[in-house]
């Protein structure tokens, strides 16, 4: 009883920040029609359909996003914590304060899964400037050389 409470809790918090249908019902296992359902009645309007960017890069198609998706890493990278319950809590909590501190942000929750899914996998990598102490994200662009978007330093990817 615990367990189905704790999924229906976690969807809630999902589809309240209009998370994909597909993301709700990976994370909780819940039936899709009833998350799509939820949704609709939840926003008006239905979820999303389509497939999901597959990498970071998808979502760095200008330097205005790209500079979005690397404050979301940063916001991230900042719930690095062990007492959060699951990855999804730790994206949950980083999506808000990444709203909290950029209100017209244009990243929306999904995208911000799909971030966090390449920050855990080391696809993408957050560090600091060696020169200015900015934070840059590594490897989240097509063809751009990596360089520290303050100072304009050369970066090394440091896997």
């Amino acid at each position: 009883m615990l367990k189905k409470y704790k999924q229906l809790a976690l969807a809630m918090e999902l589809l309240n920040r209009q998370a994909r249908a597909t993301i709700v019902q990976q994370v909780t296992g819940l039936p899709i029609k009833l998350i799509r359902k939820t949704y609709k009645e939840l926003h008006g309007r239905s979820s999303g359909r389509g497939s999901l960017k597959f990498s970071t890069r998808g979502v760095t198609s200008s330097n205005l996003r790209f500079k979005e998706v690397t404050l979301f890493a940063v916001c991230f990278r900042a719930f690095d914590d062990k007492r959060l319950e699951s990855h999804a809590h730790r994206v949950i909590a980083a999506f808000d304060i990444y709203k909290q501190s950029n209100p017209a942000g244009q990243l929306n929750f999904s995208e911000a899964w799909v971030i966090a899914q390449d920050l855990r996998d080391k696809t993408i990598q957050i560090t600091k400037c060696p020169h200015c102490k900015s934070w840059v994200l590594l490897n989240a662009r097509e063809d751009l050389s990596e360089r520290c978007g303050v100072c304009k330093a050369n970066m090394e990817l440091n896997w």
